[in-house]
Parts: structure tokens; sequence; C-alpha cells
């Protein structure tokens, strides 16, 4: 169940939190938690960079190569993706930030990625916070689309090996 106070970005976090180390569903796919593996992990990881970027889904070539079960994703939005994808992407050491802003990155007075989503709610309907959220989104989409071009491009290259 995702909660509604937090970002979408920051569910997509939560949640493939919950998957890896609670006993929760894959975030992207709905995988069951016993399946949690590290291949399973880089297939779930491969289908929300997919969605995060506005991109096709793994291939069947793909998938064998993942050596997973061929799941379709069950989530559409890609902020959601996006934050499980960075999640992921931490996790398996593909990525060296941390998904979302921590307490860590206030004593060391690192800047907020997204500073509009700790406005409250209430003051959130104005034409400055839509801008703001659209440009993150937009940002969140550019970073997704070349790290899936990245990706895709090395998994064409080996695949042709």
């Amino acid at each position: 169940m995702r909660r509604t106070t937090f970002s979408e970005r920051e569910s997509g976090v939560r949640w493939t939190l919950g998957w890896m180390f609670e006993g929760e569903v894959g975030p992207v796919t709905g995988r069951p938690p016993a399946e949690c593996t590290r291949e399973t992990a880089r297939a779930e990881s491969w289908v929300a960079l997919c969605l995060a970027a506005g991109m096709p889904g793994p291939t069947e070539e793909d998938w064998a190569r993942l050596g997973a079960e061929p799941l379709p994703a069950d989530v559409v939005d890609q902020e959601f993706a996006y934050g499980a994808w960075r999640t992921l992407a931490w996790l398996l050491g593909v990525r060296e930030d941390w998904p979302i802003h921590t307490s860590w990155h206030s004593a060391a007075s690192l800047p907020k990625e997204c500073p509009h989503h700790y406005v409250p709610r209430r003051q959130r309907d104005t034409d400055a916070w839509r801008a703001a959220d659209a440009a993150a989104r937009e940002q969140a989409r550019a970073d997704a689309l070349r790290h899936w071009q990245h990706v895709r491009d090395l998994a064409d290259r080996t695949a042709a090996r």
C-alpha cells in the first residue's frame, strides 16, 4: 500500500526498501518477496528504469540474460518508477547517490534534490510549485533516459558477441 504523504518518487524508494528488507512485493512488477534475489533486483531495476525513462520494457533476450522470470510492470507512474530504480541502482552498486534526502545530507549541508516536496501540501497549489515539480520530473526523466540508453547500448553490444 502506497502512503500518500510522500511524493511518488519517495513512495518508490520506500516500497523498494520494503521489498528488499520487509517482505513487501516488488515495487514495479509485484514480484513476491520470496523471489528477492540479486538477479530479480536487477530485473526489477531494469523494468523500473524503462518505465522511468518512458521506454520499452525488457526484451525476451534481456529477461534471459537477467536470469529472472519475465513479469509485466504493474506500476505506470514515472516518478514512482524513478524512485524504485534509483534505490535499486544504489543497492546494486550502480549509483553512489542515495535516492532521497536524509538527515545525513542535511548534516553535510547538501541541498535537497526536490526542495518543493518539502512545502506543506496546503501550500502547493501555486504556479511556482507546479513549475518546480514539472522541472524536477523532467530532470528525472532525462536522467533515467540517459541511463536507459547506456544500459540498452551495453546490453545490445554484449548480445552481439
